[in-house]
């Protein structure tokens, strides 16, 4: 497993809050416990005509057990209250911690990591290329919840056998889904690739490719999702670009289909200063008929290692077909400013 590949996929393959975990206890045989907490107050205006304060929160526990030289038992819980996704609480009015990612496995060193549960998927290689926002929400697959209503993101969903390794420099991640009582679910598979190529002075170019099919367990609603992307790196800076399709096939001749391109650049101009940028465009077709066109300026300054203050100002001009469904007022600009604080 060369270092390179390793570098740009561990938080990927990890699931955001288990990388940047810190461990509690650590024990002779080299057992670990992790914890990870992230807070958040943050003002906004985005969906609403007034200026509102929001508060999230996010807590996870987890670690793992050492059983050879090898093979570990791993294991990671995360729980979220006040979030902008619900996760499987399947109501947006609960104010209740909900699952984040529940999940239990074997890490077998350079035989791979097998997981269960509500996992971190490999489809995040893809979402992360243009998920850089503090004040974002995710475009890409957010029509995956009509088929698997645990699904509130495509990266996220229960019942999930995961398999996910590095060969040099690429990262393989493959999933079945079996789905629970809650998902509405039959059964589900993915598949997420990306190789790392190392240009030397020319910095790193990070393709990534992903599918996902989902089927409904009254068969008559599928769902798929595939997309293609990369990642830029060169010194201080970080461009991204993807494009991805996704489609509810409701086997009545009635077909919901999204279409998605983002573009962002991350620039770190000192220990302090982060500056990023970026533009998206989605036309739905045969669905609710959404459109959206956003373009997205935001500063970040740290104020320590794990705490940042956040600005960001999103210039909208979309179809107003939902105002307060996904992504507010879509013909409206807004505005957002947060204070983060992890653990």
């Amino acid at each position: 497993m060369k270092r390179v590949a390793l570098a740009v996929a561990v938080s990927s393959l990890l699931g955001t809050g288990y990388a940047q975990a810190g461990t509690i206890f650590q024990g002779d045989d080299g057992s670990t416990i992790d914890v990870y907490g992230r807070l958040a107050f943050n003002i906004t205006d985005k969906g609403s005509s007034d200026v509102e304060g929001k508060f999230d929160a996010r807590l996870g526990l987890g670690g793992s057990q050492t059983v050879n030289d090898d093979i570990s038992v791993i294991g990671w819980a995360e729980y979220q209250v006040g979030a902008a996704e619900f996760a499987n609480s399947l109501d947006s009015d609960s104010s209740d911690l909900t699952a984040r990612y529940v999940w239990a496995g074997i890490d077998a060193s350079q035989y791979g990591r097998y997981t269960g549960g509500r996992v971190a998927s490999g489809l995040i290689m893809f979402t992360d290329i243009v998920d850089v926002f503090a004040g974002s929400d995710i475009a890409i697959a957010r029509q995956v919840g009509q088929v698997d209503a645990t699904a509130t993101q495509v990266f996220r969903q229960d019942g999930t056998l995961q398999y996910q390794n590095s060969y040099d420099y690429l990262d393989v991640s493959l999933a079945y889904i079996l789905g629970n009582s809650e998902s509405d679910l039959d059964t589900g598979y993915n598949i997420a690739l990306r190789y790392t190529f190392d240009m030397g002075n020319a910095g790193k170019l990070a393709p990534v490719a992903i599918y996902q099919a989902n089927e409904g367990d009254d068969s008559n609603r599928d769902y798929y999702v595939w997309g293609v992307g990369a990642s830029y790196y060169i010194g201080d800076l970080v461009l991204g670009l993807i494009y991805s399709e996704d489609e509810v096939d409701n086997n009545n001749g009635a077909k919901s289909k999204d279409e998605v391109v983002e573009f962002t650049a991350v620039y770190e101009v000192n220990d302090d200063w982060v500056l990023r940028g970026g533009y998206r465009w989605l036309e739905n077709s045969d669905g609710d008929e959404l459109e959206l066109s956003d373009t997205t300026l935001e500063a970040q300054y740290r104020l320590t290692l794990r705490s940042s203050i956040f600005g960001s100002y999103v210039f909208r001009d979309g179809k107003d077909n939902q105002s307060g469904g996904f992504s507010g007022n879509t013909d409206d600009d807004y505005m957002f400013l947060g204070l983060r604080y992890e653990y």
